[in-house]
């Protein structure tokens, strides 16, 4: 074992790569969604009602979504069998390479329907880059931290997700500043993604530098060979595919139906205009990292499985107000709304990842976070805000939004009450078919 001052400098380097690089791979997903609700319907899809262009916009965003399941199969078997550093390299060059192509794609205007169908194929491989990228964040960074601050170091790779939410809308809030709507349409959406190119050889150079974990390691070298780590989880780990999903899932629908559904609903409907909107996006991104920070310290003092509990009945509370807040179409009264619903998804968002992680051995584990992550968000933050998108356009109103936050809400709630009060995931670290319960 090397010695203290060694570990921490390790420690330090992979907590670094894990912040970074899920900071830059959801920075170039993030450019997306609010490229989505803002310009996309009269780029992409300007033959189409405004309304109706919309939903066709948020659809593409949803197909990153659906594609970041299979990315987390495809991907993770690999992250299971040959190593998570290697899968992460892969992961940041392939997000980043279809990020920089989107900021050089054609418009409709140009080619026709081919240009929206050169979209989704691009943004098919954002999601299964993604699909592949978090788990190993998370991973590299928990399985190489010592007993006792495993959601310490797990948090680094949650922290990506308001870093690079901050980063994307800061940008995009720019950009809105300094130019006019036709400037905007015109090509002003192309520089964040083209932005997204520059930043992968940052990115390179801090994830060659860490090596994964000496429990992985051993636990490969010991593993049965030619074992397929999906077919792993259906058959022996189901239970924990079914938990950490459901745990995982009113983080997604909630946070999604507060940011790409909120600046639909905030300027489509509400008319208030988008350079009022996009800070709120700001506000929520700096909130959830609050939120993640407290939710860390407060798994010392309650445990990281009731801080997720509690968090999860006050997403579902909070729910009530917040959309209340939003339809009176006042800028502070939003950005209270969203402030404090992000705090509570930032407080479980935190503590989830360690949690889940430790509902499998090290050669599935790769893959069954990816999985309990990535259908989560399939379902929550794919297909929310198109289901809230169509209710409202039906009823004109929020009421059936409000509903489905409660209902995920409280499935979020049991699916955390039902975590293991302590994990045998690492007393199974090589699992054997005898000995292996579900």
């Amino acid at each position: 074992m090397a010695n203290a001052p060694s570990k921490a400098v390790s420690l330090n380097k992979i907590g670094m790569a894990s912040f970074v690089g899920t900071t830059m791979e959801w920075y170039d997903f993030f450019i997306y969604s609010t490229a989505a609700a803002l310009v996309f319907n009269k780029v992409f899809f300007p033959s189409f009602d405004p309304l109706v262009g919309t939903i066709l916009a948020l659809s593409t965003f949803a197909a990153g979504y659906l594609a970041r399941p299979v990315g987390a199969v495809l991907l993770g078997h690999f992250g299971d069998r040959i190593g998570r550093k290697r899968v992460l390299i892969l992961t940041l060059v392939s997000m980043g390479t279809a990020t920089f192509l989107m900021g050089l794609m054609p418009t409709y205007s140009t080619i026709g329907v081919l240009a929206p169908i050169l979209l989704v194929v691009l943004r098919i491989l954002q999601g299964l880059a993604v699909g592949g990228e978090w788990g190993g964040a998370v991973l590299i960074a928990s399985e190489n931290a010592p007993e006792g601050k495993k959601t310490l170091y797990s948090s680094f790779a949650q922290m990506g997700s308001p870093a690079g939410l901050l980063f994307a809308t800061a940008i995009f809030t720019i950009i809105q500043t300094v130019s006019v709507d036709a400037t905007m349409i015109a090509w002003g959406w192309r520089v964040p993604f083209l932005l997204a190119g520059l930043l992968v050889p940052i990115g390179l150079v801090i994830r060659l530098r860490v090596d994964d974990a000496p429990e992985f390691k051993e636990a490969a070298r010991r593993a049965e060979k030619g074992t397929v780590p999906v077919l792993e989880l259906v058959r022996h780990h189901w239970r924990g595919l079914i938990i950490g999903t459901g745990a995982f899932l009113g983080v997604f629908a909630i946070y999604y139906l507060l940011t790409t559904f909120m600046l639909t609903y905030a300027t489509k409907t509400l008319g208030m205009a988008t350079r009022v909107v996009l800070p709120a996006n700001i506000i929520s991104a700096i909130v959830e990292g609050l939120g993640i920070a407290a939710g860390v310290w407060l798994s010392k003092k309650l445990t990281a499985r009731w801080v997720a509990t509690g968090s999860a009945v006050a997403l579902g509370v909070w729910s009530i107000p917040a959309f209340a807040l939003m339809h009176t179409a006042v800028p502070g009264n939003l950005y209270i709304a969203v402030g404090v619903a992000m705090f509570f998804v930032g407080t479980s968002y935190g503590v989830l990842a360690g949690e889940v992680a430790e509902l499998f051995p090290p050669t599935v584990r790769y893959t069954g976070i990816g999985l309990n992550y990535h259908l989560s968000g399939a379902l929550g933050g794919g297909l929310a805000p198109i289901a809230a998108t169509s209710m409202l356009a039906a009823t004109g109103q929020t009421w059936g939004v409000v509903l489905l936050c409660l209902i995920v809400a409280a499935i979020m709630t049991i699916c955390c009450l039902l975590m293991p009060k302590t994990s045998t995931a690492r007393v199974a670290t090589v699992r054997t078919p005898a000995k292996v319960e579900g």
